[in-house]
């Protein structure tokens, strides 16, 4: 059980003189194939797949299937050539550096026709080289040299091999991948194309000064009675060799009321071999002069700004941290399960949840993959980066788990976690494999591990870091043929996550819990020697869950877990957004060559129609069966995925489940996947139902084997539910009229889900002709979404008929600050199952996929440009469920 408080970066600036080496008026970047037959301008920070396409080289990579057609890039060796010019003043400075903040992935640095100033082989690491005797006045001629990364992969295991030796046939992608420290996913995944991109991904410069420079801050706090200690660590850098720096470090924290704490040291130290050292400022600060910072749907998330400046003893240099900071404590507690749950099945082993700022607080989220699989353009995208964030704090997600088979991601994307309130469970960047543990390979690892943390440890938004994912589980269940050498396995993977990766962070961020796997048993996989005899065992830790074959409409169907980290189904994206990867209606088949390309999970579409056919009806002889087919299996993922995270969220009552995370959050391409949000930010049915069953208050019903009805109250605010009424109202599937309507008191404690005591049937009823609305009436409660229960599968029910459905959108258009609002009047004449809007207008239905009970409902449509209402009337498409 731990305790501890974060803090996130605004602004990462060395105040030392820069020369940017990006593209920029005093740079020209040009790259090359290695035969010279290809070549162009190229554009820095970037990639060689962006570059071909901006150069008309190749096309659009992720039209049709060009991800193989274009495989030839990733097997060539490319060269980027930067010419700039610098000034005899330039070279004056006692420190001149060159930095690389991130090269992709293997590649030799020449400056000026040097020997190679440095090799590198991390993607995921910042590169500075001392070039203070390579760089000369006038004209400089830098190249770097990326060698094919699926050559050096495969380089790499013929002399360290590790299992697997490469990804499923289906995933038409390359092999080795867990060789190289580079975005895992880039080989291909289940849910993505491979595109091994290389290039200089983030930015590069010079920096020169004659003192020394801040590289990072860390920050490390601690209550204190009713106080808190904020003990900030400077991590100052210079020449790369032993130094003696003079200075002044100063801090300064911006509190409430405007008030202005500041503390400073003088610095006179000699720096280790290479040219570091730490120094830290302990500061005290009274309770009164901060709010607390919280998660999302939970409180605001606060926050404060940092200064932190050293200043050289002549004064003639300043380097400076500009970040904001915000208090509060988050813990995993791992203790006795039975002090929650008494001596019962339920309460054997150990609980495992997020107490922040001393609540236990059910974490509701999903997972993060990149948000484009050419990592340049993931770290550049800020708008995509904020659509995403700000689609999952709209429908109430409080955690988002960021995967380990992608990158560490931007600092913007960090920043704007911390401004929105979402947690993050930061895998570190293993995934899915076995990795090797030779010297090489584990110094790169520790450069890695070190910079990542020293980067994020300050953001309010970490809140845990995870060693891999699932590689516990692959190497317990034998995913990869490990099983007969079992004990090398075991003991590469103990090397790797708990002797070298384990004291990095624990040593760097002591106040955050360091998971050694995701999924595992937290404490317990530690106490059985790292690789528990049964990961999933549900009464420790977290889950992963996946289930095709079952009925996963069924609430019956999902086992307990303390925590669900990883859970989900597939669909497909809609047609709109197919047809951004083809123009042939031929391809808009689900037996089409095209179709087959893209779905790169084993027997995907078996499972998405096994799934779709066992509650709905749909004949393959329709004409538009295509069209059905992709707006079905978006209907049967939002309703597998509400009926899992509410199981969840009800097992907080009987379980102590603390979690549900499903998989996954976004996409990279166009493609069935599992996501919620398709390539592109349009919204699947799922990401609508989120908004629902990830509702602050929700009245949830199960329906049992024995057909009765449990209810269940889940509450995720910090004052109690009382005098609640819960209505149940009886449909005939042929009218709008309930045909019963029952009423019931309902009560919940604070943070909790209960059972309620109502003894609910329908037995007077033919189960196939009716369906039960659940709606909540309580007193301080504004909003509760209704919930519905279909007694039998929708393919069986009796009396749903075709609709007559106006759409019109009222003329009067309300601005809501930089978004237009326009609301669409809805009317039916019978009930509407999974009513779906859709328009080709650039905007977003702010809800969508409505169960319609009445005669006239509204909807709410916001856009950035403004657009007629009529026009908007008249483009508006509607889907919807009939038998």
């Amino acid at each position: 059980m731990r305790t501890f408080v974060l803090f996130c970066s605004v602004l990462t600036i060395i105040n030392a003189e820069i020369i940017d080496l990006s593209s920029s008026d005093n740079v020209i970047w040009t790259f090359v194939s290695k035969n010279g037959s290809m070549k162009g301008p190229a554009t820095v920070p970037g990639g060689v797949y962006s570059d071909l396409q901006k150069a008309g080289i190749i096309g659009d990579i992720l039209n049709r299937d060009n991800d193989v057609l274009t495989r030839w890039v990733a097997f060539d060796t490319w060269t980027y050539t930067a010419k700039f010019q610098v000034s005899i003043d330039d070279l004056a400075s006692r420190v001149v550096h060159l930095v690389f903040d991130g090269l992709d992935t293997t590649a030799f640095i020449v400056l000026n026709d040097h020997s190679p100033i440095g090799a590198v082989n991390n993607m995921f690491v910042k590169y500075v080289f001392d070039i203070k005797n390579k760089l000369k006045a006038g004209e400089n001629v830098l190249n770097v040299t990326f060698l094919s990364p699926i050559m050096a992969a495969q380089i790499r295991s013929s002399r360290a091999f590790a299992a697997p030796a490469c990804v499923p046939p289906g995933y038409n992608g390359e092999c080795h991948v867990n060789q190289l420290r580079k975005m895992q996913a880039s080989f291909a995944w289940d849910w993505g194309p491979a595109f091994p991109s290389v290039g200089i991904w983030k930015p590069v410069y010079i920096e020169k000064y004659d003192g020394a420079v801040i590289r990072w801050v860390t920050t490390h706090t601690k209550r204190v009675g009713v106080d808190w200690s904020l003990t900030v660590q400077a991590h100052i850098e210079t020449s790369k060799k032993v130094t003696k720096i003079d200075g002044v470090l100063s801090i300064a924290l911006q509190v409430e009321g405007k008030q202005m704490l500041k503390k400073w040291k003088q610095v006179n130290v000699e720096t280790k071999a290479d040219g570091t050292v730490v120094e830290e400022i302990e500061l005290l600060i009274s309770g009164n002069m901060i709010r607390l910072w919280w998660p999302n749907g939970y409180g605001e998330p606060t926050l404060y700004d940092l200064h932190v400046h050293y200043t050289t003893a002549s004064k003639k240099e300043e380097s400076r941290k500009d970040i904001k900071i915000g208090f509060r404590t988050v813990e995993i507690v791992e203790s006795p399960a039975s002090e929650k749950l008494g001596n019962t099945t339920a309460g054997k082993g150990l609980t495992f949840y997020f107490k922040v700022n001393g609540y236990p607080l059910f974490m509701k989220g999903s997972n993060w993959i990149p948000s484009n699989i050419l990592p340049e353009l993931g770290e550049s995208d800020k708008a995509t980066i904020d659509n995403l964030l700000t689609a999952a704090y709209d429908v109430n997600m409080a955690m988002l788990r960021v995967w380990g088979g992608g990158v560490y991601e931007s600092d913007y994307f960090y920043e704007k976690c911390d401004q929105l309130g979402i947690l993050i469970w930061q895998d570190f960047m293993f995934a899915c494999s076995m990795y090797p543990v030779d010297p090489p390979f584990l110094n790169v690892v520790t450069q890695e591990i070190e910079q990542n943390v020293l980067r994020l440890q300050h953001h309010p938004s970490i809140a845990v870091w995870a060693g891999n994912n699932e590689n516990e589980v692959a190497l317990r269940g034998n995913w990869y043929g490990t099983s007969k050498d079992f004990k090398k396995y075991e003991a590469e993977y103990i090397k790797l996550y708990v002797d070298t990766i384990r004291p990095i962070v624990e040593t760097l961020d002591p106040e955050r819990r360091y998971l050694v796997s995701s999924p595992s048993n937290g404490i317990e996989s530690e106490r059985e020697g790292y690789i528990a005899s049964n990961p999933y065992d549900p009464h420790y830790g977290d889950t992963h869950y996946y289930n095709y074959f079952a009925d996963n409409w069924n609430m019956n169907t999902y086992p307990k877990t303390r925590f669900a980290s990883e859970y989900g189904f597939q669909s497909l994206p809609s047609i709109r957004t197919l047809k951004t990867a083809t123009s042939n209606p031929d391809d808009l088949k689900l037996n089409s060559k095209f179709s087959e390309h893209r779905q790169h999970s084993p027997n995907g579409y078996s499972y998405i129609e096994n799934q779709l056919t066992g509650h709905m009806k749909l004949d393959v002889n329709d004409f538009k069966y295509f069209e059905k087919f992709v707006f079905y299996s978006q209907i049967s993922q939002a309703m597998a995925l509400k009926t899992e995270t509410e199981v969840y969220r009800q097992g907080q009552a009987d379980w102590y489940t603390m979690g549900a995370l499903y998989w996954q959050l976004n996409d990279v391409w166009q493609a069935p996947s599992w996501s919620g949000i398709e390539y592109g930010g349009r919204w699947k049915m799922l990401h609508y139902f989120a908004k629902t069953f990830f509702a602050p208050v929700l009245v949830s019903p199960r329906q049992l084997v024995s057909d009765d009805i449990d209810v269940y109250l889940l509450n995720d605010r910090f004052v109690p539910i009382i005098d609640a009424v819960i209505t149940v109202d009886i449909y005939n599937w042929t009218s709008l009229t309930p045909i019963n309507t029952k009423q019931f008191p309902g009560d919940a404690d604070a943070l909790s889900a209960k059972l309620q005591d109502i003894d609910m049937n329908y037995w007077d009823y033919k189960k196939e002709q009716i369906f039960l609305k659940f709606s909540l009436d309580a007193p301080g409660v504004k909003s509760s979404p209704n919930n519905y229960v279909f007694p039998v599968p929708l393919k069986s029910i009796v009396g749903l008929i075709k609709p007559n459905i106006t759409i019109t959108v009222a003329n009067i258009v309300m601005r809501r600050k930089e978004k237009l609002e326009y609301t669409v009047n809805i009317e039916v004449d019978t009930i509407v199952l999974f009513l779906w809007l859709e328009t080709g207008i650039k905007g977003n239905f702010i809800d969508n996929a409505f169960i319609v009970t009445e005669p006239t409902i509204t909807a709410k449509f916001v856009c950035s440009k403004y657009v007629a209402p009529r026009d908007l009337q008249s483009s508006i498409e509607i889907q919807y469920y009939v038998n």
